[in-house]
């Protein structure tokens, strides 16, 4: 999730790093900026969270409370832990979860569930 989080230009000096073109250290380093949010920086799960968290205010209306209060108490940085009652229920969340996290620039990946009906719902390019 933390590559899908960008970094706002005025922040990117923060998570600057210097390359030596083909390992030749006694060279001027090149300076880049990283564009996104890496593993790794004790930023990127708050970040990440914050994203994700305002793509559920900022969507608010368009989708079911349940659906805001999952994306909102129910996500651990990327992953999602949620039990639904029935099969039907658990493909429309996932369908939901899906629509809003792309509203925010967000893909979720590594579905998990005990139901073939509800992973063969899964689109593959989600």
């Amino acid at each position: 999730m933390f590559h899908q989080v960008k970094v706002p230009i005025h922040d990117s000096d923060c998570l600057r790093f210097y390359w030596w073109s083909n390992g030749e250290l006694d060279r001027k380093p090149e300076v880049y900026k990283m564009m996104v949010h890496l593993f790794g920086a004790v930023s990127s799960p708050s970040c990440s969270n914050t994203a994700l968290r305002k793509t559920a205010t900022a969507n608010k209306d368009e989708f079911k409370l349940e659906i805001i209060d999952t994306v909102l108490k129910n996500f651990y940085v990327d992953d999602c832990l949620k039990s639904c009652d029935t099969e039907t229920k658990a493909i429309s969340v996932v369908q939901d979860l899906i629509s809003i996290c792309h509203k925010g620039g967000l893909n979720l990946t590594k579905w998990i569930t005990n139901s073939h009906m509800v992973l063969k719902s899964i689109p593959v390019d989600s």
